[in-house]
């Protein structure tokens, strides 16, 4: 009989979508500084304004996006969300966070690119809203795991609409 081989591409594949539901269930548990460490010393974590055409290309030096935040903002939003006096999610909203459809884009040296799609579920005072679109990622090898690089996450509707404003980290 011959073994089953399991391809590298599969493996990757694998651990990127492990790496990937963790993070959601990190952000679900509201363990926003844990999920702060998932990103490398360069991460960048974005959120595009709905509408916007060429929302994965699109550049925060010419576009107006919902959050533009390099580490040091990144930082601040969390330790922001997390005090009581953060209003808006205090108490904290539950969240659930979903992903599937997950692709490697490309699979370079030490740079994984991958896409998903994604879904997320917010509550608050009685009121759910759904914040749904694709996800692209940008992960690097980091001692037998990935760190994100880049997170982006782009909206698929043409405004905020019935979600009013986006309070929580997709």
């Amino acid at each position: 009989m011959m073994g089953i081989t399991v391809s590298e591409r599969t493996l990757t594949r694998i651990a990127v979508e492990d790496f990937l539901y963790q993070e959601n269930d990190l952000l679900d548990r509201w363990e926003l500084e844990q999920w702060y460490g998932l990103f490398d010393p360069a991460g960048v974590y974005e959120i595009v304004t709905p509408g916007i055409p060429d929302a994965e290309t699109a550049s925060s030096d010419d576009t107006l996006l919902l959050v533009a935040d390099d580490m040091e903002r990144l930082d601040q939003r969390v330790r922001r969300i997390l005090k009581k006096t953060a209003h808006v999610e205090f108490p904290r909203s539950q969240t659930s966070h979903m992903l599937t459809n997950i692709i490697i884009v490309d699979d370079s040296d030490d740079v994984v690119t991958v896409r998903a799609r994604f879904l997320t579920f917010r509550t608050k005072s009685d009121k759910t809203v759904q914040f749904f679109g694709h996800q692209i990622y940008k992960l690097v090898r980091h001692e037998g795991s990935f760190r994100i690089r880049h997170k982006r996450s782009m909206l698929d509707f043409d405004t905020l609409g019935a979600q009013g404003k986006v309070t929580i980290i997709l």
